[in-house]
């Protein structure tokens, strides 16, 4: 049996490119490490696309419930906006999403609001901004950077992206927005 090496180093290019991926989704990452554009922080949380949520609540006329799909259809921006976790590193890109005001006006954010809190699943992580800052162009609810979807540890599916407001404030795994 004659063997086409062609053939043969093509599928082996093929397993190697899927192994690669598939070690990217299953490695353990250090803090700090580059990877995919940006730094890694944080504990990822697992979420599914197919039964992800990002829920709107509080003082809203029309409380949300929005599925990423429906995110993602919602009007997009893209920003050229610079992460800065202060004395470690800068990531500087063009982040993909809808704007907080998008959502917000969509869900009839009511008149005596005063903030906005983002929170991730379990709401270990979350930050908190007035509602004027949170209405600002740079205030993007995320979900790509330099064109690509967000990898696990970089907050997938959803991130804020918090505009002049240093990197602690960008809550990955984001799945709730409450006005108070």
């Amino acid at each position: 049996m004659k063997l086409d090496m062609k053939k043969v180093l093509t599928v082996l290019s093929l397993i190697f490119i899927l192994a690669a991926f598939s070690a990217a989704e299953e490695r353990e990452f250090e803090f700090g490490e580059f990877f995919d554009g940006l730094h890694v922080t944080g504990k990822p949380f697992d979420l599914d696309e197919e039964s992800y949520r990002l829920t709107v609540s509080g003082k809203v006329r029309r409380p949300l419930s929005l599925s990423f799909a429906e995110v993602k259809a919602l009007p997009t921006v893209r920003e050229k906006l610079d992460l800065i976790c202060v004395d470690t590193f800068t990531d500087s890109g063009i982040w993909t999403g809808v704007t907080v005001r998008t959502l917000l006006e969509r869900a009839g954010i009511r008149r005596d609001a005063k903030m906005v809190i983002f929170s991730t699943p379990d709401g270990s992580y979350r930050t908190r901004f007035p509602v004027n800052e949170a209405m600002k162009d740079d205030m993007l609810i995320a979900w790509e950077f330099n064109g690509r979807q967000f990898h696990r540890v970089h907050g997938f599916p959803l991130r804020l992206a918090a505009g002049s407001h240093d990197g602690s404030n960008w809550v990955k795994w984001l799945s709730k927005i409450v006005v108070e």
